[in-house]
């Protein structure tokens, strides 16, 4: 079925097809695009594999599956046709086999299966009472690691089946809670099951949960591959778990290693000299070191993470970059080179965000950290072993992610066909980028879209779309959800402000606005507000804004402060600090607001939207979901109320099934139903 799948891919390419005329991107676009995941090279960087992921919008669902790049251009190939969600492909380090997570035929839970690259049947590798995922292979190919969810010190099946089987029949269905956290996201951990790393033997399909005797386990917020890494000789593993003894009330996430070859070893703690986080421990190629990404400042997630490197023979950290001469930027995803740089030192290959955008950067101990060129956004970087090649994904606010081979310190190429029809359709208006001078005339750094077909000598309205965080700015990358070409593309020149406090631009400027989170970003937007309307093409009488979580929050805050926005959006934004302690994460406020909820709350009043209400005008749509634990949805409800009870015009948009992001692909069409024909209702759509 699969080569009969290729063969008519093949014609389909043959047959001449008329181009489509160009036309405005569209909502409904965003879920017509093949998406593509974090890709995986083979070990002698002759091809690629990766997950692709289209939306079946009858059901509702996404269906992921495997294709085969050649690494040269030459060719793409599906290397799975099974329905559902083929996932987190690793090639093996001897090239022999593919392993990725599926759940299949007869599967009650997520498997894992490998595949041969040269095509054939799948086969289930392992038996796992729960699901796998974030896969890693061992050096040796012969063990198959993946994250799971069990409870801490449950290390055998039956132990697990009747841990499950006692909730299942369990009547009363209240839960005790007494740790700090206990829920994440959209999710409750009440249950009290956390990630692990399990261990699956190729061969025989035999597993173990490998943390559970040490007391240990992954921190369950995100976990991922990232968590943890084997050693080159396959006898040890490296991972991060927090050392703090009340999870929730306070974090150090630390790394440890433990030997695999010795049964209920002990586990070493590597890095008690931080009480700040690390994470993403990767072992050089000679596994005489492991780099990780290192936060110093406690409670804050925003705080520079640092490309550090552990040396296994002297137990000493030190950060990785010539002495005195670190970058000020955020690293992550890191990836060793096995090809030492010009000077003889090695080198890690990492994500960094820079001023608007995504790079790969390369650090070594030599030299001083170098961010590679792109015109756009750069992530998920998968080296080869032999050559060093490297593969990844490119994006931008144009174009969705594409898949790029080559030499990490020279050219690269893009090797995907996928998606190339669909956006030559798109007529796409103009993106520039501004410097413009914002709050104290610090130089602030604006994006703008403008509407397909747009005239300079024509009125425009404008639309603020303020960005969440507060300290998570706006990357030149492809979005499927606040995507400011879609918006454009309804005749509104978009203005997108990297506001102080947002990350890419050094450490001052991220923790600038600690303790004052309002006034600054609000002066950046203001300021950048008044640069527009200096265009003459600029209607200062139609005037919107929209944003979400801290955007959402901007949203009260400007509401409270000026008058000038004929309409607002405002989407699980944050309305009144007091109330936030109902958030899955409240431990980090005290330092982001300058004091904790029992403290000086005259300062937190201060940055409180909620006490601005009796200057609110602006007509705003609300919007929240239920499974929203980051901003609980009571926050939406209060704002919503409040604008109600005042006579201010205000619509509330309710999802039950949905968490902070709206991600189900008909909740997504409604989305930008509401939030378009609100902002149309008050400044209407187009030139005038």
């Amino acid at each position: 079925m699969r080569y009969f799948a290729s063969a008519v891919v093949v014609l389909l390419s043959l047959c001449p097809v008329s181009p489509a005329a160009p036309r405005s991107i569209t909502p409904e676009d965003l879920w017509k695009v093949r998406r593509l995941g974090a890709p995986s090279i083979a070990p002698d960087g002759s091809r690629v594999v990766c997950d692709v992921t289209t939306w079946n919008m009858e059901k509702d669902e996404p269906r992921s599956e495997l294709w085969l790049f050649a690494s040269d251009g030459s060719g793409q190939t599906p290397l799975t046709n099974s329905g559902g969600r083929n996932s987190s492909p690793r090639w093996s380090p001897d090239g022999k086999l593919i392993a990725f997570a599926s759940q299949r035929a007869g599967d009650s839970v997520a498997q894992i299966y490998v595949i041969d690259p040269a095509g054939g049947e799948a086969r289930r590798v392992s038996k796992l009472p729960y699901a796998a995922g974030s896969l890693k292979w061992s050096p040796d190919s012969k063990t198959i690691y993946a994250v799971a969810w069990t409870w801490p010190g449950c290390a055998t099946d039956a132990e697990h089946k009747r841990r499950e089987q006692e909730l299942k029949d369990n009547k009363a269905k209240g839960v005790v809670i007494t740790e700090a956290a206990y829920r994440y996201w959209d999710r409750w951990l009440s249950d009290g099951k956390r990630p692990t790393v399990v261990a699956v033997d190729l061969a025989s399909g035999n597993h173990r949960n490998v943390l559970a005797h040490t007391g240990k386990h992954l921190l369950p917020t995100e976990p991922s591959a990232n968590d943890f890494d084997i050693s080159p000789d396959s006898k040890e593993l490296c991972f991060a778990a927090d050392s703090a003894n009340d999870y929730g009330a306070d974090y150090n996430l630390d790394l440890y290693s433990l030997d695999l070859t010795t049964p209920n070893a002990a586990i070493k703690l590597l890095t008690a000299d931080n009480p700040g986080s690390d994470g993403q421990p990767a072992y050089s190629p000679d596994g005489k070191r492991i780099a990780f990404v290192r936060q110093t400042v406690k409670y804050f997630y925003a705080d520079r993470a640092r490309v550090m490197v552990y040396d296994r023979a002297t137990g000493q950290s030190t950060e990785f970059c010539p002495p005195g001469r670190p970058l000020d930027r955020s690293a992550g995803n890191l990836r060793w080179l096995p090809i030492d740089d010009a000077q003889g030192g090695a080198t890690v290959l990492a994500e960094v965000e820079d001023r608007g955008y995504v790079r790969l950067g390369l650090f070594s101990a030599t030299d001083p950290a170098r961010l590679l060129p792109g015109p756009s956004g750069d992530r998920s970087p998968d080296v080869a072993k032999a050559n060093a090649t490297v593969a990844f994904l490119r994006s931008s606010f144009d174009r969705p992610g594409q898949l790029y081979v080559g030499d990490p310190r020279g050219a690269k190429r893009r090797i995907d066909k996928f998606n190339d029809d669909l956006t030559s359709e798109w007529k796409l208006g103009k993106v520039e980028e501004q410097s413009i001078p914002g709050a104290g005339d610090k130089p602030i750094q604006t994006w703008i879209v403008y509407p397909p077909d747009f005239d300079p000598t024509k009125k425009w309205p404008i639309v603020q779309m303020v960005h969440g965080g507060p300290h998570n700015a706006i990357t030149n990358e492809f979005s499927y959800r606040w995507n400011p070409h879609v918006w454009a593309a309804r005749g509104w020149v978009v203005a997108i402000v990297n506001f102080h406090g947002s990350s890419g631009f050094g450490q001052e400027f991220t923790d600038s606005i600690t303790g004052d989170l309002g006034t600054k970003p609000f002066d950046d937007v203001m300021k950048v507000t008044d640069w527009l309307l200096k265009k003459p093409w600029a209607d200062g009488d139609r005037l919107a804004a929209a944003g979400g979580s801290y955007g959402g929050y901007m949203m009260a805050w400007m509401n409270g402060h000026t008058d000038r926005f004929k309409a607002m959006v405002c989407h699980a934004g944050v309305y009144n600090w007091h109330s936030m302690m109902a958030s899955d994460s409240v431990r980090g406020r005290e330092r982001s607001l300058g004091a904790p909820p029992w403290g000086d709350l005259t300062r937190v009043d201060k940055q409180n939207a909620q006490r601005l209400a009796s200057n609110f005008k602006t007509p705003t749509l609300v919007v929240h979901g239920e499974k929203d634990y980051r901003v609980p949805v009571t926050q939406g409800f209060e704002y919503y109320n409040t604008l109600r009870q005042k006579g201010v015009p205000t619509r509330l948009l309710y999802y039950p099934d949905e968490n902070h992001w709206v991600l189900k692909a008909h909740n997504a069409l409604l989305w930008h139903r509401e939030v378009f024909g609100w902002i149309e209702k008050y400044c209407g759509a187009g030139p005038k």
